[in-house]
């Protein structure tokens, strides 16, 4: 709207004609019709409400508009936000393959990695339930690399216990498997003490004391597969124990 000056330092905004408030056009009707527009006055009465309600409308449009804007600038500004960090991970991406590729395909072999798994000599039986004679095999499992070092390595152990001893279709006693995601439960690394440790719990017990340790070790490093095998004896419960 534009201002016109009234005096000195006063100033009032101009008001078009199309924006003039209902009760200012009813009070100038009534003062023109010097009170003789009762009859009509019903009649150009709904006329200015029908103007008025136009201008309302148009008006709740343009704040409709305004809103539909506002959420389409907000989701331009996120889109363009993610955009920027896709960009940003490809980039890193592109990095590393580069990197790889500097660094060629033997790089493996200057990694330290795994290359044979050995049994701890502690290996063997365990009584859990506090009951006379042993029912479990507490198997120590060391990684070893190219330098005989323990490493705390990531795989899949799977352990099997045999009963030798017993016909050919009878011998697997128990199988315990330990994926990835759970052995860093079992690792011990204090002083002078690096191992993996799992403790194998029979459901049926053996009938006889010497128990075959296997232990296999899936290396998620380099994808190989390693094995050990341990015989070791425990102490069965006294005849009649279980009974």
């Amino acid at each position: 709207m534009t201002p016109r000056t009234v005096g000195k330092g006063q100033c009032v905004r101009y008001r078009p004609p199309g924006r003039l408030s209902l009760r200012h056009l009813v009070s100038t009707f009534m003062k023109e019709r010097g009170g003789k527009g009762v009859v009509i006055f019903p009649a150009v009465l709904a006329v200015l409400i029908c103007l008025t309600g136009c201008e309302l409308s148009d008006r709740q449009r343009e704040l409709a508009l305004e809103r539909q804007c506002d959420v389409a600038e907000e989701k331009v500004r996120q889109l363009t936000e993610e955009v920027e960090k896709l960009s940003g991970d490809l980039k890193h991406r592109e990095e590393q393959i580069e990197t790889l590729q500097k660094l060629g395909e033997k790089r493996l072999e200057n990694l330290f990695s795994v290359e044979e798994i050995e049994l701890g000599r502690h290996s063997g039986g365990i009584d859990l339930d506090k009951k006379p004679g042993q029912d479990a095999i507490k198997v120590f499992l060391l990684p070893r690399d190219k330098t005989g070092c323990v490493l705390k390595a990531a795989g899949d152990v799977k352990i099997q216990l045999f009963d030798l001893a017993q016909p050919k279709d009878k011998t697997l006693l128990d199988e315990f498997i330990f994926p990835v995601k759970d052995i860093g439960e079992h690792w011990s690394g204090s002083f002078m003490t690096y191992h993996y440790s799992f403790e194998c719990q029979w459901k049926t017990p053996p009938e006889h004391d010497e128990i075959t340790i296997r232990a296999t070790f899936t290396d998620y490093l380099t994808g190989r597969t390693f094995t050990a095998q341990k015989l070791c004896k425990i102490k069965l419960p006294p005849a009649g124990a279980g009974k």
